[in-house]
């Protein structure tokens, strides 16, 4: 699925609002959960892990303990159809919080 975002609420330096992200998602699961591949320009730039319950996937992505930046990112997707799922991101790292909307349009690829 095709990811734009916009960010609505932030007090981070790294994130103004208005900013806007497109990217492409790709749900899986591995062995033991679902898992989100999120690619950028034929990168993979994350891979969130998650769980589908009550008609609502929750995902989530924490940088190791040798970054040098302290990431956590926790995306809800909560308003789910055939063709959109829309929900929130939100980002906290080194003490702020940036909070995006999300919505993903299945690809026309």
């Amino acid at each position: 699925m095709e990811r734009k975002s916009d960010l609505y609420k932030s007090n981070c330096s790294d994130y103004a609002v208005g900013d806007q992200r497109t990217d492409v998602w790709e749900f899986d699961n591995d062995s033991t959960q679902p898992v989100t591949k999120i690619i950028n320009n034929n990168n993979l730039v994350r891979l969130y892990t998650g769980k589908f319950e009550n008609n609502e996937i929750r995902l989530s992505f924490k940088t190791d303990s040798t970054a040098k930046k302290n990431v956590e990112m926790s995306v809800l997707l909560n308003d789910i159809s055939d063709n959109k799922i829309k929900g929130t991101r939100t980002i906290t790292s080194d003490g702020c919080t940036a909070k995006f909307s999300v919505e993903l349009v299945r690809s026309t690829k």
